[in-house]
């Protein structure tokens, strides 16, 4: 029994020497180890498919004209074009639509002297005012309407008209060319006719104007297509 004893007491002391002596033996924390390399930075990811496209919005309503609009416009319109060299020697092209009228006499207005007929048409670039004078006007003149001698008279006069060009340049025309004037050719009247019921008259003119007889200095052409309707002046009776 003692035996025993004893050597469970010798293995009790032997277990609690060796843990004494590992725990006596345990180590310090080493230093700490060189920072490893980055990893490689990875594949961007591919864009997404870009998005459809949004519908259209509607078109706003257009503006309403000015007061008094339709009635200087009613009566139609001069399409003018003229051609040539300016005085700089800078060739040019312009047209214009004029459609502008103005009340007064003269203006817009068709004659009868038969067997002749004339016919007084201006437009003015813009609303007539008491500033504003820029315009054209055809002076017509049919002879023996109707007839196989018919035949026609015409000039243009240009008040105080700018050709404005796209190189901010301009020149004001102050002038009247009429047929019969030296320096004017190859003026012709074409397409005309003239509605009496409707008062509608149509017709096409150019010219030539030399370089002596215009202001570039240069030979200019002038056409013009008309289509207006014309008025007819009962005169009356004088107070």
């Amino acid at each position: 029994m003692k035996k025993n004893y004893f050597k469970i007491v010798s293995k009790a002391l032997l277990i609690g020497c060796l843990g004494v002596f590992l725990i006596s033996c345990e180590g310090e924390d080493g230093e700490n180890g060189i920072d490893g390399a980055n990893g490689i930075n990875g594949v961007d990811g591919v864009n997404g498919s870009n998005g459809t496209d949004g519908t259209n919005g509607e078109n706003g309503t257009d503006g309403e004209n000015g007061v008094g609009f339709d009635e200087l416009t009613k009566y139609g319109k001069i399409t003018l074009d003229i051609a040539g060299t300016r005085s700089d020697n800078v060739a040019f092209t312009h047209t214009d639509e004029l459609k502008f009228i103005h009340n007064d006499a003269g203006n817009n207005d068709v004659f009868y002297n038969d067997p002749n007929m004339g016919f007084s048409v201006t437009r003015f670039v813009n609303s007539p005012d008491s500033h504003e004078d820029s315009s054209v006007r055809l002076s017509l003149s049919v002879n023996d309407v109707g007839l196989p001698t018919q035949n026609f008279e015409f000039n243009v006069r240009f008040d105080d008209y700018s050709v404005i060009s796209d190189d901010l340049k301009y020149f004001n025309i102050n002038s009247t060319f009429d047929q019969s004037n030296m320096g004017v050719s190859n003026a012709t009247i074409t397409d005309y006719s003239f509605d009496e019921t409707t008062n509608n008259l149509r017709c096409t003119f150019t010219m030539t104007v030399a370089g002596a007889n215009n202001i570039t200095g240069n030979d200019m052409t002038i056409s013009g297509t008309v289509d207006v309707i014309v008025l007819e002046n009962l005169g009356g009776v004088r107070f």
